[in-house]
């Protein structure tokens, strides 16, 4: 494979892993449920386990995020490390 061709795939799947941590761990682990706890307190049906899986949802968000960003980078730098390169 050429070294273009690398450069490209490893931005790409980089770009990727970006988009997914934010999507997961922006969207899905952190805003969802608090407009989810947020709608069901305003309708009086809130109950405490719904509360709970909230707040451990928004606590460990970063965390899944920072994990699924660095397997993006890792799977990145696997396709192309400019360390390798010989100058």
């Amino acid at each position: 494979m050429s070294r273009n061709v690398r450069i490209i795939l490893s931005t790409a799947i980089y770009f990727l892993g970006l988009a997914v941590a934010i999507y997961i761990g922006g969207w899905v682990m952190l805003i969802k449920p608090v407009k989810q706890t947020i709608v069901a307190y305003t309708l009086g049906t809130l109950t405490l386990p719904q509360l709970i899986i909230a707040v451990i949802k928004c606590i460990s968000s970063l965390t899944v995020a920072g994990l699924i960003w660095c397997l993006g980078y890792i799977a990145s730098n696997h396709i192309f490390d400019s360390r390798d390169e010989i100058l």
